[in-house]
């Protein structure tokens, strides 16, 4: 649980730094200062986490979209709210306000889409598969990259402060995704290898968080001549490469002599009809073309209305209120269509069934079971092979499966 707790917070952090220096960039390429200083603009961009956080709980605990899109709305309108209560006016902070704007927009889209997704993939896999992860959620090791290449922008347009918050923020980030990329290592391998099953398993996360501290360690005391020496740094500005170089002007003289066509002159239409005015349509092909267009307006209107109630369906529809996954149900058969009411009873008891069984596993067992192991397997690993009530709920969710009770 507190592993979990950890990834979650590493989540919050990723996206934050990775959101959090949009906006220094573009103070930085308009050529814009806050007046209260750099770190107070690095703080005031660090709340983005706000966004980031409510976006999260909200995609996963909102069951309608319209109170998503509200929430996110009152995230705006609050950030355009504090911007206006602030005494200080100016282009900084206009740019501020469309920067987190743009941000939240951007990260509320990201939620959203990762919602859907989710759904798609629990409706196409197995009941257990194993949850994709998200851009952000997810920190990986080779996004450092971004926060060098930040920092290599803030060196060619002669922007310290940028420089020093990539510096911070590929530091904190670098440490971050080392945890999280050990913790995934040390879970994959605890799945793939069965010999370590009898090895508790804090032995083993200590004996590899120890040599993690040991290599962070050696990683700071590289990073530290770097910090040490950052007022060194050899800034320049690519803006003003070219201020000093006289260009050269000159006459353009054409030797064809061709003139061009003078003002009110004949159009192209009249030179291809020999001086005479272009034709106009007539009604019929008029008329022709305004149904055509309509029946397009329509059509394009009509599909964005549908495309919008499924946006609303599947956002609905994924939405779990007691945290389990939810089986796509297939169209009813002739039968289901003449006996209806006994179909709905079968059907009852084997949603009940599932429920159950599922329950029962998660109850007994911490992590995800994998899209290989067979419920045999599955009770084994929860420690309930041995369980009486558990081999009959197998045999009962054995008849469900095989298709003995619908």
């Amino acid at each position: 649980m507190k592993r979990n707790r950890v990834l979650m917070v590493a989540g919050y952090v990723h996206a934050t730094l990775f959101f959090a220096l949009m906006i220094p960039l573009l103070y930085t390429v308009a050529g814009l200062e806050d007046p209260a200083g750099a770190g107070v603009l690095y703080l005031k961009c660090l709340m983005v986490a706000i966004p980031v956080i409510v976006t999260e709980r909200a995609a996963k605990c909102v069951k309608s979209l319209a109170v998503y899109v509200l929430i996110c709305v009152g995230m705006l309108a609050g950030i355009w709210f504090a911007a206006g209560l602030s005494k200080a006016s100016g282009a900084y902070v206009v740019c501020y306000c469309i920067g987190m704007t743009a941000e939240t927009f951007a990260i509320s889209m990201k939620r959203l889409r990762g919602r859907l997704k989710e759904f798609a993939h629990r409706k196409a896999s197995e009941p257990f598969a194993p949850k994709e992860e998200e851009f952000l959620d997810t920190p990986l090791l080779p996004l450092v990259w971004y926060f060098v290449v930040i920092y290599l922008f803030g060196i060619c347009l002669d922007g310290k402060p940028l420089c020093d918050m990539a510096f911070c923020s590929a530091a904190v980030y670098l440490f971050l995704a080392l945890v999280c990329t050990y913790f995934r290592a040390a879970d994959a391998y605890l799945e793939m290898n069965k010999r370590t099953k009898g090895i508790p398993k804090r032995r083993l996360y200590g004996v590899g968080f120890s040599m993690l501290l040991l290599f962070c360690a050696f990683l700071l005391v590289c990073i530290l001549p770097s910090a040490l020496l950052a007022g060194r740094r050899p800034y320049t500005d690519i803006r003003h490469w070219f201020d000093d170089v006289d260009f050269v002007s000159y006459e353009y003289e054409s030797s064809s002599g061709f003139e061009g066509v003078a003002s009110g002159g004949m159009g192209m239409m009249e030179l291809i009809m020999d001086g005479e005015p272009a034709p106009e349509p007539s009604k019929l092909m008029n008329g022709i073309f305004w149904i055509i267009g309509s029946v397009c307006i329509l059509g394009f209107v009509y599909g964005i209305i549908q495309f919008i109630r499924q946006l609303f369906r599947d956002f609905r529809d994924s939405h779990d209120e007691n945290g389990d996954r939810i089986e796509a149900l297939g169209e009813p058969d002739k039968a289901a269509v003449i006996m209806p009411v006994r179909a709905r009873g079968a059907e009852g008891e084997a949603e009940k069934v599932r429920r159950r069984y599922r329950k029962t596993i998660r109850r007994h067992r911490k992590e995800m079971p994998a899209p290989h192991e067979a419920p045999a397997e599955i009770e084994e690993q929860a420690g309930l092979g041995d369980d009486e009530q558990m081999r009959q709920l197998h045999r009962d969710y054995e008849r469900v499966r095989y298709g003995k009770i619908k």
